[in-house]
């Protein structure tokens, strides 16, 4: 896609993937397969990463990786970020469907990309889902800090004050 070769700092390239999308418009995306992790790992991996009586759900990438090398030198780098971007968007409604669950949050730092989270909002919600996502505090380390401080409060028999939480979301964690 010749967008990034090396990164000078954390997100760099991810961030001018999204950059690179901004001009293209498309409900396109990669193909991907899910299942239950017994269709896709041996045993000893779900052995080891068995929760409960719930089975992992899986995602296989490779039909993504293979379309994305497909579309290389045919398609322009801004419509494979789109169709990429995309496709995360439809694992996420595929993960929850999978799951059985209605109410979906989304948190960690891939969601400071507005792209993603706008679309992943905007899909979910058209899904019939009910989709939770950061406003207010940040949904990278700054969104775990503030985590680890309320956790900790709590831990020596101290909650966290709604003055005090939004005092630190003002401040930005």
């Amino acid at each position: 896609m010749d967008l990034r070769q090396e990164a000078h700092f954390e997100g760099q390239a991810a961030m001018e993937l999204e950059f690179a999308l901004e001009s293209f418009t498309a409900d396109e995306s990669y193909p991907f397969r899910t299942g239950a992790a017994s269709s896709l790992l041996t045993d000893k991996h779900l052995q080891a990463s068995s929760h409960g009586s719930r089975r992992p759900i899986v995602l296989d990438w490779a039909p993504m990786v293979s379309a994305i090398l497909a579309d290389l030198g045919r398609a322009p780098a801004g419509l494979i970020a789109l169709k990429f971007h995309n496709t995360l968007v439809e694992a996420i409604i595929a993960v929850a469907r999978q799951a059985g669950e209605e109410r979906v949050a989304l948190s960690g730092g891939c969601f400071q990309n507005r792209y993603l989270t706008e679309r992943a909002v905007q899909r979910l919600r058209g899904e019939g889902f009910r989709p939770y996502w950061h406003q207010r505090i940040p949904p990278n380390d700054g969104g775990i800090a503030l985590g680890q401080v309320v956790a900790a409060r709590r831990g020596v028999g101290q909650p966290i004050t709604a003055a005090e939480s939004e005092s630190a979301v003002s401040r930005g964690g």
